[in-house]
This record gives structure tokens, C-alpha cells and sequence, in this order.
């Protein structure tokens, strides 16, 4: 069960970067985009301490374009966010994301052969509903979205497929030759639009030299988290089940809540999380479902 620790830990790290985000942007970071290029920047390190410390192998050519692949359409997949966040309130497009548990559920299913015990699909279901109830502050018009419900399509559906080509190769190749790869697929699009567009060049360079000493003390924690939710999560894939993994994600909304409940009450001039009776209750009965969906797929 070591692939339930290592994402759960991932989650955990997810959540520290949302925080770090938060804090980010507008005060730190006006373009939040800027927060993609930083992303593609921290698997480059990593990538290049893989390179320094351990002998890589030839892993081949088709799975090194399929690994390749699935570290730049993740970019496309963050700008898609990033675009249903332009288009619709956070509190109607975060929901959505849970579409994607559903999406890896069924290509699972069809490539990988991923059969799941009954157990399991009732964990799988209990996890789905609390991490989209814990998300929603309120419901009206979630299914009302237009275009932003269609850039939310794509951006859970890229993910999926991201999830089923990389559990395809971890489970046959070595976790630091595919880590590697992968590293170096996510760079790409940085790499691309630094270096091909003088408009995202500019912006970069701009907000980074604006940023004081807080600000970089914030983007390098913020790399911090999101090394060792990369780390983590892809180490859970070499024994995990794709759609198990994938739908532990909701606890990230959990981890975010504790961590904002935690900054609101010692620090609350720099993060304030709804305390509410109402928002406590549901939180609390979306993370004892969650809770109940653990033990079953346990």
C-alpha cells in the first residue's frame, strides 16, 4: 500500500502550492501564468539531479516520446484551467475537476485492464461526492457553464490521459529513467514559449524582477512543494491503481482546508478560511466521507 501513502503525500504538497499560490498571486505575482512557467522549471532541477547522480538508460523511443507526451500536455492542460477560471468564479470551475477521476476510471478500464474489487468502486464513489462536496461553496449554475465548462472538459480529460500513459510505462521501466523524461517533457513548453515568444519572455523577466526577498522566498517554497508532490506522485503510479490514485485528489481539498483553517486562525492577515457553522458542517461531512472511502479502498 505504499502507492496510498506516497499520494496522499502528493495531495499534501499539492496543497502547500495552492496555499503558496494564493499568496502569489496579485501581491507577489500579478500573471498567473507565470506560475506555469514556474511549474515547467522545477521537474527541469529535478530532472538534471537525476542526471548528475544517477547513470541513465536508454529507455527507447517510443516510450520516451509517450513520456515525453505526457509532461507537455500537462501545460495544455494548466492553461485550460487557468482559461475556465477566466471565464466562470473559482467556486464553479474547481468542482469540475472531479471530472477527472471519472475520465481515468474509464480509460483505466479500456487500456490498462484495471479491474477494481467492489470495496474499492465504493471508496472510489465516496471519495468522488466528498471531494466535490468539500469544493462547492455553492452549486446554482454549475451545470449552467458554457465555454468555461468545455476548457474544464479538456483540462480533466488531458489530465486523465496523462495519468493512464504515465501508470503504462512506471510499472515497466525505472522510476528515475521515466522520471527523468518526464522532467524534461514538462520543460518543453517552457522552454518553447521563453524562448519563441518575446511577450511571455518579457512578462517572465518582468515579474521576477520585481519580486523582493518575500517573493522569492515564496516562489522557492513554492518549488519546494511542487518537487515533492511530482516526486511523490509519480513514485504512487509504479504500484497504484490509475483511477485510485487519481481519485485520492480530493483529498487535496481536504489538506487545503486544514492548512487555510491553520494560516486563518494564527495568521489571519495573510490567508482567511469561511468559518462559518454552515461551512464547517459541510466540510466536516465531506471529509468524513473521504475518511469512509479511504478505509474502503484500504
Amino acid at each position: 500500500m505504499d502507492w496510498l501513502v506516497f499520494s496522499l503525500i502528493s495531495r499534501v504538497f499539492w496543497a502547500g502550492d495552492n496555499i503558496v499560490d494564493k499568496l502569489l498571486i496579485g501581491k507577489y505575482i500579478k500573471n498567473p501564468y507565470i506560475l506555469t512557467l514556474l511549474g515547467g522549471i522545477t521537474p527541469l532541477i529535478i530532472s538534471i539531479f537525476i542526471f548528475l547522480l544517477y547513470k541513465l538508460e536508454w529507455i527507447g523511443l517510443i516510450p520516451t516520446i509517450v513520456i515525453f507526451l505526457a509532461g507537455i500536455i500537462q501545460t495544455i492542460a494548466v492553461f485550460a484551467f487557468y482559461k475556465a477560471l477566466a471565464k466562470e468564479e473559482v467556486s464553479r470551475v474547481i468542482p469540475l475537476f472531479q471530472l477527472t477521476p471519472v475520465f481515468v476510471l474509464i480509460l483505466s478500464a479500456i487500456f490498462l485492464k484495471e479491474n477494481l474489487a467492489i470495496n474499492q468502486y465504493i471508496g472510489f464513489i465516496l471519495i468522488l461526492f466528498g471531494g466535490s462536496f468539500i469544493s462547492l461553496k455553492r452549486i446554482e449554475g454549475v451545470l449552467k457553464l458554457r465555454e468555461a465548462f468545455g476548457w474544464m472538459i479538456l483540462s480533466s480529460s488531458i489530465y486523465a490521459i496523462q495519468a493512464i500513459m504515465i501508470k503504462s510505462l512506471y510499472v515497466n521501466y525505472s522510476y528515475l529513467d521515466l522520471t527523468f523524461y518526464h522532467g524534461i517533457g514538462i520543460f518543453i513548453p517552457t522552454f518553447a514559449l521563453l524562448t519563441f515568444s518575446s511577450k511571455s519572455r518579457s512578462s517572465f523577466i518582468k515579474e521576477f524582477s520585481n519580486l523582493n526577498i518575500t517573493g522569492w522566498l515564496i516562489v522557492g517554497l513554492a518549488a519546494i512543494f511542487i518537487a515533492g508532490a511530482y516526486i511523490s506522485g509519480l513514485w504512487a503510479f509504479r504500484t497504484g491503481s490509475a483511477s485510485l490514485i487519481s481519485v485520492l485528489r480530493g483529498f487535496q481539498s481536504i489538506f487545503v482546508f486544514i492548512f487555510s483553517l491553520v494560516l486563518s486562525i494564527w495568521l489571519p492577515k495573510i490567508l482567511k478560511e469561511e468559518l462559518t457553522s454552515g461551512a464547517l458542517l459541510v466540510k466536516v461531512i465531506a471529509i468524513s466521507l473521504m475518511l469512509i472511502g479511504l478505509f474502503f479502498i484500504a
